[in-house]
C-alpha cells in the first residue's frame, strides 16, 4: 500500500529532532522497520552495547513512545518483544521513518486501529507538520481520535497543498467510513462557524 509524499513540505533536515538521546532515536527507528523485537534482538541488529540498550528501552517505555507487544519463548525463558506505540509511530515518521513500510507494520500490529491507520495515510500528504500534530495530540490525550484527522487535514489547507493532493486526502478518508463521516460532520461545523463570523464582520463595517 503505497503513501504518496508532498516533498516540498519536508526535507531530510526538517524531520531531524533533539527530543531523544541517540540510543533512543537509534531503537525508535530500527523498531519503525522492524517487526516486534526484544531488547536482545535489538541490540544485535544495533551492534550496541546492551546495558545501553536495556536503559534506552525502559526510558522509551517510560516516554509512552514503545510498549510490550508480546513474549517470545527462547529456551524455555520468555522474552517480552517490544514495537512502537501510537505516539512511537509519529515520533519515527519525524525522524525520517518510510512510511509505507511502517504503515505496513503498524496495520500488522494494530488491526483494529482505524484512527491510527487513516491518520497515518494521510499525515505525509500534510508533510512534517501533520506528524508533529498527530504525535502531540497523542502526548496531550494519550490517543488519537478523528477530531486529529481534522486537524492534520486543515494543517494541509494552510501549506501549499494543491486541489489533486486534497483530493487524494478524501480517496483516503473514504476507505475509513467512521472517520469520513466524523471529519465530513467537523468541517461542516468549521464552515458554519465561518459564515456566522464573515457575517459579524461584515455586519461591524456597516
Amino acid at each position: 500500500m503505497a503513501i504518496p509524499h508532498m516533498t516540498q513540505h519536508m526535507s531530510k533536515h526538517e524531520g531531524k529532532s533533539n527530543d531523544l538521546p541517540p540510543v533512543q532515536k537509534r531503537i525508535i527507528l530500527y523498531l519503525a522497520k522492524s517487526d516486534a523485537q526484544t531488547i536482545y534482538g535489538t541490540n544485535s541488529g544495533l551492534n550496541g552495547h546492551y546495558k545501553s540498550s536495556h536503559t534506552a528501552f525502559k526510558a522509551l517505555e517510560a516516554k509512552g513512545l514503545i510498549k510490550k507487544i508480546d513474549m517470545k519463548l527462547y529456551l524455555n525463558r520468555q522474552y517480552p518483544r517490544y514495537w512502537l506505540t501510537q505516539a512511537g509511530v509519529f515520533f519515527a515518521l519525524t525522524e525520517g521513518a518510510d512510511t509505507d513500510k511502517l504503515l505496513r507494520r503498524t496495520i500488522a500490529t494494530y488491526p483494529n486501529d482505524k484512527t491510527l491507520q487513516c491518520a497515518l495515510e494521510i499525515s505525509p500528504l500534510v508533510g512534517l507538520e501533520g506528524f508533529r500534530i498527530a504525535r502531540s495530540a497523542i502526548m496531550d490525550k494519550g490517543k488519537l481520535d478523528d477530531s486529529d484527522t481534522t486537524r492534520i487535514m486543515l494543517a494541509g489547507a494552510q501549506g501549499d497543498a494543491s486541489i489533486e493532493d486534497f483530493k487524494q486526502l478524501i480517496k483516503i478518508l473514504r476507505k475509513y467510513p467512521n472517520s469520513y463521516e466524523k471529519t465530513k460532520n467537523q468541517i461542516g461545523q468549521f464552515k458554519t462557524l465561518l459564515t456566522k463570523l464573515e457575517s459579524l464582520i461584515h455586519r461591524e463595517k456597516e
